[in-house]
């Protein structure tokens, strides 16, 4: 087999990692920008709606700096732009060690800003080994149905982590 795994991968700092990094690194217009050029060949597709996860800043300056952007791509656009907060993707680097902070932060401030000012329709989390677990899903995902966010799971990708289960308890849209 040519090439490392998804976790191989994950380990070593690149793919969401690397992604985070680059999107904290660059302004809201610049996201804007690559957004529009990204939107315009789906268009010419044919494509008429998209759904848009943050997930890529994981901290709160970031991820609402994400969903801004999809604000201003749909006023700017003919498309449909769905929304979703993703903000529970993966713990960022910097709070590996503080992972119940964290889980914390997207419950009582960032899931409440986003729910208050309509930046986005769904909560989603990513519950595998190397992102969240079962315990800690549950608790982001009733705090986004709690102000009216509906649930979505990246559930199961890897492994049968009891994922779609738990999709199946809260009621989610999608897993």
């Amino acid at each position: 087999a040519l090439g490392r795994s998804y976790l191989e991968i994950a380990h070593a700092g690149g793919g969401i990692a690397s992604t985070m990094r680059q999107t904290r690194s660059a302004s809201e217009d610049e996201l804007l920008a690559r957004a529009q050029g990204f939107l315009a060949q789906m268009v010419e597709l044919g494509v008429t709606t998209v759904e848009c996860k943050s997930g890529y800043g994981l901290n709160v300056d970031d991820e609402l700096k994400l969903l801004r952007v999809y604000r201003r791509l749909a006023d700017a656009s003919a498309a449909t732009i769905v929304p979703t907060f993703l903000g529970a993707h993966v713990v960022p680097p910097e709070m590996r060690e503080h992972r119940a902070r964290y889980v914390a932060m997207l419950v009582d401030e960032l899931i409440p800003v986003v729910a208050r000012d309509g930046l986005a329709r769904c909560c989603d989390v990513f519950v595998e080994q190397t992102a969240f677990t079962i315990d800690e899903a549950r608790r982001i995902l009733l705090a986004g149905k709690a102000v009216g966010l509906a649930a979505k799971l990246h559930a199961d990708q890897l492994d049968d982590g009891g994922g779609a289960l738990l999709a199946a308890e809260v009621g989610a849209l999608s897993a």
